[in-house]
């Protein structure tokens, strides 16, 4: 559906680590799943999962395998995508109808709420953000007279 929506955008796709349970080994197969997915739908920035992200800060090697994960699954499963497609009446349409229509749903809410009370109601994303508490703010300063970002032209122009 988002790739429906914005054919151009890079888009990310993020893992749910919300789902890891500290199985290592559903962990594992939960990942490669996720990878599956993101070739699929030709995600421009995949994050990759750790098998040990839900027991401590993933080790070297798990972050070896989580790359050779991928390597696997984008090499051999690249095409997936132009193969495959979705019924119409299907589960996977169905839902992107019903995401779609509570995406606008919610987006209307955030108009009329505002986006910072709506994100310190826990209206967007179920996580509440306070307007005033936080941490970083210190970290962040204007852009300078001659703030140059050589990746944003080359990011806008991608094909």
């Amino acid at each position: 559906m988002t790739r429906e929506i914005f054919p151009k955008a890079t888009l990310k796709y993020m893992p749910p680590t919300k789902f890891m349970t500290g199985n290592i080994f559903r962990g594992h197969i939960q990942d490669a799943l996720f990878n599956i997915i993101g070739i699929w739908t030709h995600q421009g920035i995949q994050l990759l999962g750790m098998p040990t992200e839900a027991i401590h800060t993933p080790f070297m090697s798990d972050r070896y395998l989580s790359i050779e994960n991928a390597r696997y699954i984008f090499n051999d499963m690249r095409s997936i995508g132009e193969e495959m497609e979705f019924r119409e009446g299907g589960i996977c349409r169905e839902r992107a109808k019903t995401v779609l229509n509570n995406t606008i749903e919610l987006l209307k809410q955030i108009v009329d709420e505002g986006l910072f009370t709506a994100l310190e109601k826990g209206i967007f994303g179920d996580v509440k953000r306070s307007k005033t508490g936080g941490k970083g703010l210190a970290g962040v300063t204007a852009k300078g007279e001659n703030y140059f970002n050589p990746f944003i032209e080359r990011m806008k122009n991608r094909q």
